[in-house]
């Protein structure tokens, strides 16, 4: 029995050339996957480095490496694909609920003392994902890069002025929000 790791691939930084691909039209894909004996499971769909949509042939997969297995362009052959970003398909391995993420960052920033880089870390990566869920909210596609240059400046920023002059650091303000989930599309 075949295992579908991903229901869609980003391959958009992968060299494809001796992977099995076919162009975005499920019922040719389909014929291919006959010809071929693969599992219709199997069938992926996947962006290429052009930007297309095609499809590819899973045969395998390592989430914890983030690499995939896909047929070869030649009968019998395999090629591993390491992915750009290790994708995670909230179908197969679930994604950890926003609030827990708030959660989480809230407990290391209140595990750290006032002058810990920790802290202050943990404090921007919440503006970054405050930015984040707006976006998704609001089913924008793209977050201004400005906007994250101030999430993470306007922790960091303080506490390096403090390092650099020699004083204490400046207490961590992590917002005590907790986030609403994105709703699916």
């Amino acid at each position: 029995m075949s295992v579908k790791f991903y229901d869609r691939l980003d391959l958009s930084r992968a060299h494809l050339d001796d992977v099995l691909t076919v162009p975005a039209n499920r019922a040719k894909a389909l014929d291919v996957a006959r010809e071929r004996h693969f599992p219709r499971r199997s069938l992926t769909r996947a962006t290429n480095r052009m930007g297309f949509w095609v499809y590819v042939f899973q045969l395998g997969a390592d989430v914890q490496l983030g690499t995939v297995t896909l047929a070869g362009a030649q009968p019998g052959a395999k090629n591993v694909v390491t992915l750009a970003v290790r994708q995670r398909d909230h179908y197969t391995t679930p994604g950890m609920p926003l609030t827990e993420v708030a959660g989480l960052l809230a407990a290391i920033a209140d595990d750290y003392p006032q002058t810990a880089l920790t802290a202050l870390l943990a404090d921007s990566l919440t503006k970054v994902l405050d930015l984040w869920t707006d976006a998704r909210r609001n089913g924008r596609p793209t977050i201004d890069i400005r906007d994250l240059d101030r999430a993470i400046t306007s922790e960091l920023a303080p506490a390096i002025s403090a390092w650099r002059a020699g004083d204490a650091f400046p207490r961590p303000r992590l917002a005590d929000t907790a986030w609403s989930e994105p709703v699916p599309r």
